[in-house]
């Protein structure tokens, strides 16, 4: 019988991918969940793939690391392996540095694991959206800081190859549009009465976060070092960073992306600019000409 099409095989699995569950990273005591996707290959390949490491905004609490999974799969899909990820939650007694903490051992973790799931150790990029963006922000700009290093996953590096960063928060003190320097009094400490008044509005859920984030720590130098913009030297040497925002993001002040793109342009820091016209925080932000937009970035930056 003759058939209505005839394709060629496909020996090299182009195209293809797979995902793996049921993995997970250890940071201080703490196990976290991991997603990861990899590009199929034939067995006889010696080609290791570029990793990306993707953190969702969560308001630094819980990240839903299946948000953004259905498109990432493309990403995988044209060669790039991608492991979306967790981190400790802020409102649950985990002060900062713990989410950068988290971040960091993860790229510790699949950098140790890399022979088993055929990762390039030498080209790995972090993305990330809202608070994941500040998070990617971190990453990128300290790289292997002694400060933010746990003794998980000894021996390898933290530091990555490309910045992907969506829409986050980049200057915790000059908050433009929101409550959080109302918070602090003239020497840098807690305004009591402040606290009670925003506690009392709509802003009450960040505000429990933000009290995670304080801890036992001094406010002015969690935010200070919760801001990427003040973590960017003059003639340091950092990867290339993609910043994109929507103009009608009403969560995240555009200025906050305007600012650090600025300033690591400053110090002479690779920095590309992307605008959504109308894009508000997620939703209507994505589209897949953005998507290919970033991936290009990440290809580009990862395979040279």
């Amino acid at each position: 019988m003759k058939p209505d099409a005839i394709f060629d095989c496909n020996p090299s699995l182009a195209g293809m991918a797979s995902i793996t569950e049921n993995l997970s990273f250890t940071c201080e005591g703490v196990t976290h969940p991991l997603t990861l996707i990899t590009p199929n290959r034939d067995e006889q390949a010696s080609a290791c793939f570029p990793l990306v490491v993707f953190l969702q905004g969560s308001g630094w609490t819980s990240p839903n690391r299946y948000y953004q999974l259905p498109q990432l799969c493309r990403y995988a899909q044209r060669g790039l392996a991608i492991a979306s990820i967790t981190h400790r939650n802020a409102q649950e007694g985990h002060p900062f540095p713990a989410y950068l903490k988290d971040a960091k051992a993860a790229i510790r973790f699949l950098r140790s694991r890399a022979d088993e799931f055929h990762l390039d150790p030498d080209r790995v990029a972090f993305f990330g959206t809202s608070s994941g963006g500040n998070t990617a922000l971190l990453v990128g700009l300290s790289g292997d800081d002694p400060r933010y290093r746990t003794p998980d996953y000894a021996g390898h590096s933290d530091s990555v190859q490309a910045v992907v960063d969506c829409f986050g928060p980049t200057d915790m003190l000059d908050y433009e549009g929101n409550k959080l320097t109302h918070l602090l009094d003239a020497e840098g400490g807690l305004n009591l009465q402040a606290l009670a008044q925003h506690s009392a509005g709509d802003e009450g859920g960040f505000l429990d976060t933000l009290l995670g984030l304080f801890g036992d720590n001094s406010p002015l130098e969690v935010l200070r070092a919760m801001s990427p913009v003040y973590a960017v030297k003059a003639g340091g040497t950092y990867p290339p960073f993609m910043l994109l925002q929507g103009d009608a993001d009403d969560i995240v002040p555009l200025s906050q992306t305007l600012k650090m793109h600025e300033k690591l342009q400053s110090s002479g820091a690779q920095s590309t600019y992307v605008l959504v016209s109308g894009g508000v925080h997620e939703g209507n932000f994505w589209s897949q000409e953005l998507h290919d937009t970033i991936f290009n970035f990440l290809n580009k930056s990862l395979r040279g």
